[in-house]
């Protein structure tokens, strides 16, 4: 059973417009059509409501986590591992003052 087909009036320059959408998408109307409402169903998007808005609302939401993140590793730098690096810089790098291996014993 085929599926049936029903009309929508919409301006020239819209009809225009959604076709090299189509087309451009290697993709029928109806796909391109169902596709496009399917966006905006799946992401809560409505296209009356200004994008970037919410786009820039996202942007400074993860900047300032990225602040956030960005303290804490200094953080950990200044407190943990610069001052692990330098207990292991004395460990390693303390010389003892080497004895001799064979000491030379005179007989009298």
């Amino acid at each position: 059973m085929s599926k049936r087909f029903s009309r929508i009036n919409f301006h020239t320059e819209t009809v225009e417009r959604f076709k090299k959408y189509a087309i451009a998408n290697d993709a029928n109307y109806t796909e391109t059509l169902e596709a496009l409402l399917d966006f905006f169903e799946q992401n809560s998007i409505s296209p009356f409501e200004p994008f970037d808005d919410s786009k820039q609302r996202l942007e400074r939401l993860i900047n300032k986590r990225m602040d956030g993140v960005e303290a804490i590793l200094r953080r950990i730098e200044t407190q943990q591992t610069k001052p692990t690096k330098v207990l292991l810089d004395r460990l390693f790098n303390y010389k003892e003052e080497e004895q001799p291996k064979f000491v030379e014993r005179k007989l009298t």
